[in-house]
């Protein structure tokens, strides 16, 4: 049987490569730092952060406080675990799922002509409509979106606590002879029909 490396691959980049564990380091990293300051500006302040959410008028009353409250909280959660390198699978699917509820809040507010800021690195609420950047900020979104859609894709990372798998154990498929090219059973076929000829020559006469 013979060891084949068949890792996945993105945009050229395979799987359990050098290139993609530095990629997917610099992703965790940024995307922790970009979950901690926006969960750390907030949970110092959840009143404000509660203002932020009303303004979007999109939940129930009761409903706001409980985000106001709760979604720094999951920020910093997820920031950490990103940090520390744990759960990194899980922690960007998290993560990715928040920034399409960001993206979508901010484009319904847009769509509403409501003059809001976002609120997501602290402050939120009523602005005048000179002071909106919904572009800008569904845009910065879209790329700690495409951060945490990479971490998906290729959770390895290097300084994790993860579990790594060891280089020779990382994305291999094992293949047997039935799975060899068509060429090599060609090879094997004339290798077979040469013995054969050569055991039909008359032997020379012993003298």
């Amino acid at each position: 049987m013979t060891a084949v490396q068949s890792g996945p691959r993105l945009f050229g980049v395979r799987s359990g490569s050098s290139t993609q564990l530095w990629i997917s380091t610099v992703a965790r990293v940024a995307l922790a730092c970009v979950l901690l300051a926006a969960g750390g500006l907030k949970i110092t302040s959840p009143t404000q952060a509660t203002r932020a959410v009303q303004a979007y008028d999109l939940l129930p009353h009761g409903l706001d406080k409980i985000i106001g409250y709760g979604l720094p909280l999951l920020e910093v959660t997820l920031g950490l675990l990103l940090l520390l390198g744990l759960f990194t699978r899980v922690a960007a699917v998290v993560a990715g799922v928040l920034m399409i509820v960001f993206i979508s809040a901010v484009a319904s507010a847009w769509a509403r002509g409501l003059s809001i800021d976002c609120g997501c690195f602290g402050g939120g609420g009523n602005v005048a409509p000179d002071k909106t950047s919904y572009l800008q900020e569904i845009l910065r979104d879209v790329v700690f979106f495409a951060l945490a859609a990479w971490l998906v894709a290729f959770p390895r990372t290097k300084f994790a606590l993860d579990r790594q798998p060891a280089d020779d154990e990382y994305d291999e498929n094992y293949l047997d002879d039935s799975d060899l090219p068509e060429h090599d059973h060609f090879d094997e076929q004339y290798d077979d029909e040469s013995a054969h000829s050569s055991a039909e020559l008359p032997e020379e006469p012993h003298r």
